[in-house]
């Protein structure tokens, strides 16, 4: 450790306290609702010290003293979200496992260094904040399982396929300008002679629904530490959260150090021009992300998957051609999956035209659907909705009222089939949680519904 004096203004600095700079777990509280508080003992309460100390393993110095975690009910607008001290995490992330806890709760704790002690000078720059969160997500989470090194490269690689997906399908289906990481291009961080800044698109409601700041941001970080080498990249992040704690920082302030660090890399190309044009100044999909894509197809844990998918679909096939002839003798061995597995296999089989109801039945046993976590219930609730499959409205009805932050999708989906049943079950959902839901979300959904 070599003794530096910081860049902000004067403030009890625990970077500058020998002892805070030792703790790796700070103290922290959960704050619940009796009826939760059994949820929150079974994964929660372990998974907060395991989280917070990979946190410290990877960039060193926690930003503050203690932690509190807030657990926030149904109608919150987001899964999480991280303040000084505090995070406020969603109901829906406690029940199913412990997957989607852990990896939000690592999401948010990242937020401590990327996001509140380190924040970005102009507002529109979101993804310094939410780019860095998810990236760091993975490497917190990977560590605070203790996988080995194979596992943790798969892990990863399904992890970042998913996030292809979603990008993917959100460049779709956004506008062009709603996709660029800065969207101020050159005039970014400058104020008027007021000393005011202008904050672009912050008004229009459906882009606190959109990820691309997140999915861009995380494929442009996680380019670069595959370029520079994954523990380089980690000491020069930690090198900039000691240079830059406390202040407000520009995409080109993270980029020009990461490169100063690392010389040879200046001799592939790579500079902070190259990157702003390709990354950071343009909409769609960065085209250095699109060479990459067929990799993660290779990963053992995405191989599995397509194994499982086939399956299913020669299953479905078979029932089909069979009619109602119930057949026993050729049962199929599904094989058990992991939370991003099965995610992954209910997007493969959202992709099938139509899939009968006998295989969505055995589909939902095989896997127990309705006790995974919430973003594996997200994705059977799109099947039930796609093939019109009555026995799963209850669980839609459920995933509306519980899991709010996560269901404006689903009730487009429910009136763009034009199916009665569908449209009276959204609007009957809507009826019951309009009063109590967020502000923004009950006015994307009106538009949808009316």
């Amino acid at each position: 450790w070599h003794e530096e004096i910081c860049g902000h203004v004067e403030y009890p600095c625990r970077f500058q306290n020998p002892a805070a700079r030792l703790q790796a777990v700070i103290p922290y509280r959960v704050f619940a609702p009796w009826c939760l508080m059994e949820h929150c003992e079974e994964h929660l309460l372990q998974l907060i010290p395991q989280c917070l100390s990979a946190a410290y393993t990877t960039l060193g110095t926690h930003p503050f003293s203690r932690l509190d975690v807030l657990i926030v009910p149904s109608n919150f607008s987001s899964l999480g979200m991280a303040s000084p001290h505090i995070i406020f995490l969603s109901q829906s992330i406690l029940p199913g496992g412990s997957h989607l806890c852990g990896t939000r709760l690592c999401h948010e704790i990242a937020h401590a260094w990327f996001g509140l002690a380190i924040g970005a000078r102009d507002w529109t720059e979101e993804w310094i904040s939410e780019g860095f969160a998810t990236f760091l997500e993975d490497i917190f989470w990977a560590r605070a399982q203790q996988l080995s090194h194979d596992e943790v490269k798969w892990h990863q690689e399904l992890k970042a396929l998913l996030r292809w997906r979603r990008l993917r399908d959100e460049v779709q289906n956004s506008e062009e300008e709603l996709q660029v990481l800065r969207p101020k291009k050159e005039s970014t961080g400058e104020l008027s002679e007021s000393g005011a800044s202008v904050v672009k698109h912050g008004l229009k409601a459906e882009k606190i629904f959109m990820q691309v700041h997140y999915l861009k941001g995380y494929f442009l970080l996680r380019s670069l530490a595959r370029t520079i080498g994954e523990a380089s990249y980690l000491a020069s992040l930690r090198k900039f959260v000691h240079k830059f704690h406390g202040q407000l920082v520009l995409s080109q302030d993270f980029l020009r150090m990461l490169l100063e660090d690392i010389p040879e890399q200046k001799k592939s190309g790579l500079t902070v021009e190259s990157i702003v044009q390709n990354w950071l100044d343009t909409s769609g999909i960065p085209k250095p992300l699109l060479e990459e894509g067929e990799t993660w197809e290779e990963c053992q844990l995405v191989q599995q998957v397509r194994g499982e998918v086939t399956k299913w679909i020669q299953t479905n096939q078979r029932i089909r051609k069979s009619g109602k002839k119930k057949r026993k003798q050729d049962e199929v061995v599904f094989q058990k999956l992991l939370p991003d597995q099965l995610v992954l296999l209910l997007e493969c089989l959202l992709e099938e035209k139509t899939l009968c109801p006998r295989i969505l039945q055995c589909l939902e046993k095989t896997y127990q659907l309705r006790e995974q976590d919430a973003e594996v219930r997200h994705r059977w609730c799109e099947l039930v909705v796609k093939h019109k499959y009555v026995p799963g409205y209850g669980d839609v009805e459920k995933f509306l009222r519980d899991d709010q932050a996560m269901g404006v999708y689903l009730y487009g989906e429910l009136m763009v089939n034009e199916d009665v049943k569908q449209q009276e079950l959204a609007h009957k959902c809507f009826a019951a949680a309009r009063e109590h839901m967020d502000a923004s979300s009950a006015k994307v959904v009106a538009e949808m519904l009316f």
